[in-house]
């Protein structure tokens, strides 16, 4: 099997991470990769905002509206933000988000993806400065892991997929 298929295949939402910490090459690395993602028209409406401070995790996890408690033991995570303003960046920012997590799992780092839409960030928003014309679509958690946990339960491939017509 073609190891970047394998690679999809075996990653899965990491939500227990050791305390080593991603080199900031490799940070920018993935982040390189995300902004290659495509785009609406080619619109990029994507910004990402890093954070490794021990301390700043640590208050992001205390957002109750974003119930993921992990994210405090990270040695990454990465507020995927979008401008309002462009048309598609809800859709173009989940892209991004997608080849964060591919990029992470090329690097053996384990990464979960936390959904922001509809949720209350207001104090995330305050604490990390995201600007007004910003809205935060996703926080993705990055670290290394000592073992990938288990599939879930997912649906079969007869099951979803159909041939030229519903």
């Amino acid at each position: 099997m073609n190891a970047f298929i394998s690679m999809i295949k075996e990653r899965r939402s990491v939500r227990e991470y050791t305390n080593k910490k991603i080199e900031r090459e490799i940070l920018e690395e993935i982040i390189d990769c995300a902004r290659l993602a495509p785009s609406s028209r080619n619109m990029q409406p994507w910004n990402f905002l890093v954070v490794t401070h021990e301390e700043t995790l640590l208050k992001i996890s205390e957002f109750a509206a974003l119930g993921s408690p992990f994210i405090k033991n990270a040695a990454a995570c990465i507020a995927v933000c979008g401008t309002i303003d462009a048309k598609r960046h809800v859709e173009d920012c989940c892209l991004a988000a997608e080849n964060i997590m591919l990029a992470a799992k090329s690097f053996g780092i384990g990464s979960c993806y936390v959904a922001a839409m509809g949720k209350d960030v207001d104090g995330a928003r305050k604490l990390l400065e995201i600007p007004d014309d910003q809205e935060i679509v996703c926080f993705i958690t990055l670290g290394y892991f000592e073992k990938n946990p288990p599939p879930p339960a997912k649906k079969r491939l007869k099951d979803v997929i159909r041939w030229e017509k519903y």
